[in-house]
């Protein structure tokens, strides 16, 4: 049902769910029905791929999925600023890289995006 590079990214937002927790925005308002809800798999699919939000059996997970891929996104951010202003030398973005297994996507975000802040 899911494609596997959504597995791929759910898989790593459940790993790291309690590490990447700030993402400076309030949480996502979650409808929970804990009889008939889906699981929060399945609705932080159908919000990443349609923006509908559903009910879910699993509200507190489904929260910390959410603020991990913020928290993720505002990370990106802050790496590609400090890329480009020298505070994170390359090889110090690598320790990164490796200690929180980063994704592909993530990593050329960080590159593309610190052209910006030059």
């Amino acid at each position: 049902m899911y494609s596997e590079k959504f597995e791929r990214d759910y898989n790593w937002y459940l790993k790291y769910k309690d590490i990447f927790t700030f993402d400076g925005h309030y949480n996502k308002e979650i409808k929970e029905d804990y009889n008939y809800g889906l699981s929060a798999k399945e609705c932080f699919y159908k919000f990443d791929t349609n923006g509908v939000m559903l009910n879910t059996k699993e509200p507190k997970l489904l929260s910390k999925i959410f603020k991990c891929k913020g928290s993720i996104n505002f990370n990106i951010k802050m790496w590609a600023e400090d890329r480009a202003k020298g505070y994170l030398p390359k090889i110090e973005f690598i320790k990164i890289i490796n200690e929180f297994e980063l994704l592909d996507w993530m990593i050329d975000a960080v590159e593309k995006q610190k052209y910006k802040y030059y």
